[in-house]
């Protein structure tokens, strides 16, 4: 149609008649841009609704699962797992740990009678208007003697898995991580980013103390028993928990700022295998849990199916809105399971090397290890301080330490007079020859022998009537059970590994009370050998009779070196019973057949000639030292001897004195 000019005129001199507005899109553009500033603000000023907190909460839940497994998409060449985080370091579970426990006052030694069952609660206190929690901080255990974990980690619910952020949970340097498997932190350790969001409950230690259900006097007031939901006013109306579950430093929070809930419970579908439980709490921030057991006049009696694995009822009305994250054992055992076995066979594979290194073939073939060689046992070493200390038998030698001679004959750079002794006649075929066993990785104190799983092997020798050495790997729980005079055994909360104790080093040790099957469990996965003394000391030798021609008298001679400090020399000539006849420079010692013999080593009560290639040397003493000196004619016969009794015996030996001899390298 044609344009009213009129019209048109008018709008431009006024553009307040424009009637023409926003458009559909511009609009949409617009609420749009609104729309994203609100979401940027409504975090920022910390106003969240319970769905958005849902989803943080499930967000920081899958932080700590990748903290404890690693990341769920990585695999190896063969397509198996790669268990990261904190259990791929340590192979378990993190341990939970919670403050120093506030006790009930009157759940002192002595107990009443009955004892209380219960009575304990994690403890802090205020430091001007902040909450801080009491050290040292405790783990909580599934022992059935402690009063405090009835039920253990499957009831317990303040515990936190500090070792995902320290490796020092305890907080007093007593109970740490271990060094050689910890490899954290793996989540940054949390802090109470709203430490004022308490202060309406309680700003003082009187307030916090006053915490619980006071509205009605009539009705009983829960303060001390945990668990007590059907009680009046039970743990649902515990305004203590409540307030220690905002108390966030030190604890991993859900999206509503309270502490997460953890929980370690059997896994009923998989005997054997174990469950870690997150739980947030949601949205009512309340939620109901087993009890462990009932509470009456003072009594608790203890209810074995009262616990999360059996008794979590999430259609609870106070547990609908919890979220719940569990993660499994069998994620990671079967990983494990595998990758243990073969540290498993590498491991015996080595212990079985440190005994051929000690008593070489022995028993039944030839012992061309350190005692073969050294003819004694091993000296046993410890650190200390700067040098490795055998404590020189005085007063004893340890029974306890690092076979060090295996694979250095100067074991303590510090003291030359550990050093072990040569071979101080050519060709005697006594003393230190070469490394019986490779020098382990590590200095100073970290030179030790390690089993599969990179921890030390351990030695205790016996200096019993047994005299053997027993070599243990801890095995996969890293834990065992032996010579312990703690009350607990290692791995229980107040037990200390007596192998690390400065005054347990030379303690009195019989290796046949081992118990591979002690009551604690802890040696169940051990991997043990013992080596005993019958298994190369002693040996059996006889050697019948030997003929020498154009000998010497009084010069040419033999001598048999039977161990480290022994030897039987015999003189052509010498006028000795042992020394046999000379006649026109045929010098024959023995008869053929005996008795007597030239040697005769097969009496069990006398000196014993040790197992290993032993030393018989004929030579020119022209010095008359009795002393095998270098530039003196000399020939070595070497026999094999074993411990099995009368496989050594050698009749008749037939030599000619005569031959051009040479010094022995």
């Amino acid at each position: 149609k044609p344009i009213n000019q009129t019209k048109l005129n008018q709008m431009k001199q006024n553009p307040a008649i424009n009637e023409h507005g926003f458009t559909l899109l511009e609009l949409l553009i617009v609420l749009f841009i609104l729309g994203m500033i609100a979401a940027l603000a409504w975090p920022a000023a910390g106003i969240l609704d319970d769905m958005e907190r849902g989803r943080l909460t499930r967000e920081k839940m899958e932080i700590i699962r990748r903290a404890i497994l690693g990341d769920p998409d990585r695999f190896d060449e063969n397509g198996i797992r790669i268990i990261g985080g904190y259990t791929g370091d340590m192979e378990k579970w993190p341990d939970l740990w919670e403050a120093d426990p506030d006790q009930r006052p009157d759940n002192v030694p002595p107990y009443p009678d009955p004892p209380w069952t219960f009575g304990y609660r994690p403890a802090g206190h205020f430091e001007g208007k902040n909450w801080k929690w009491d050290y040292p901080f405790r783990k909580l255990l599934d022992y059935a003697d402690h009063r405090d974990h009835i039920g253990g980690l499957e009831t317990e619910n303040e515990g936190q898995p500090k070792g995902l952020w320290t490796d020092n949970p305890k907080g007093d340097g007593t109970e740490l991580e271990d060094p050689d498997q910890w490899k954290g932190p793996y989540l940054v350790p949390p802090v109470d980013e709203k430490p004022s969001d308490s202060q309406h409950m309680a700003e003082t230690d009187d307030e916090y103390a006053g915490l619980e259900p006071s509205w009605n006097p009539a009705l009983v007031k829960e303060t001390w028993e945990d668990g007590d939901y059907n009680a009046p006013l039970g743990e649902h109306f515990d305004e203590k928990e409540d307030f220690r579950l905002i108390q966030t430093d030190t604890r991993l929070t859900d999206g509503w700022n309270r502490a997460l809930r953890f929980f370690i419970t059997a896994d009923p579908d998989r005997p054997g295998s174990t469950i870690l439980w997150i739980i947030s709490e949601g949205p009512d921030r309340d939620g109901t849990y087993p009890a462990k057991g009932t509470y009456a006049a003072n009594v608790w009696t203890v209810d074995p199916n009262d616990i999360m694995s059996k008794a979590y009822d999430e259609t609870d009305d106070f547990n609908k809105d919890n979220i719940v994250m569990k993660i499994y054992s069998h994620e990671w055992e079967a990983v494990f399971d595998k990758l243990n076995e073969k540290k498993k066979n590498k491991t015996e594979e080595f212990i079985f090397m440190i005994k051929k290194a000690v008593i070489g073939a022995s028993p039944g073939r030839e012992n061309n290890g350190f005692t073969g060689d050294v003819c004694r046992w091993t000296k046993l070493f410890r650190w200390e301080v700067a040098e490795w200390d055998d404590e020189d038998s005085v007063p004893v030698s340890y029974t306890k330490g690092q076979p060090r001679e295996l694979w250095t004959r100067t074991p303590n750079a510090s003291a030359p007079g550990d050093d072990v002794n040569e071979p101080a006649w050519a060709h005697a075929g006594i003393g230190w020859r070469n490394e019986y066993l490779q020098t382990p990785w590590g200095i100073n104190g970290e030179q030790y022998i390690r089993d599969g799983w990179d921890r030390e092997v351990l030695f205790f020798k016996d200096n019993a009537a047994n005299d053997a050495i027993l070599i243990l790997s801890r095995g996969v729980d890293g834990k065992f059970d032996f010579y312990d005079t703690d009350t607990l055994p290692e791995g229980a909360p107040d037990g200390t590994d007596d192998y690390l104790e400065p005054e347990s080093f030379t303690e009195v040790i019989d290796v046949t009370t081992y118990d591979p099957n002690d009551a604690g469990g802890y040696n169940a996965d051990n991997i043990v050998l013992i080596v005993r003394k019958s298994d190369w000391h002693p040996g059996f030798f006889t050697l019948n009779q030997f003929i020498v021609t154009n000998a010497v008298a009084n010069t040419t001679k033999a001598c048999l070196f039977y161990d480290n400090a022994g030897s039987d020399i015999r003189t052509a000539n010498g006028g000795n019973p042992g020394d046999g006849t000379l006649v026109g420079g045929v010098w024959t010692v023995g008869a053929a057949p005996p008795p007597p013999q030239a040697f005769n080593y097969t009496d069990i009560t006398a000196n014993k000639i040790k197992t290993g290639a032993r030393r018989l040397v004929f030579w020119n003493d022209a010095d008359a030292d009795n002393i095998i000196d270098t530039g003196e004619n000399q020939y070595t016969a070497i026999f094999n001897i074993i411990t099995s009794a009368g496989s050594n015996q050698v009749n008749t030996l037939s030599l000619d004195a005569n031959v051009d001899f040479s010094a022995a390298p």
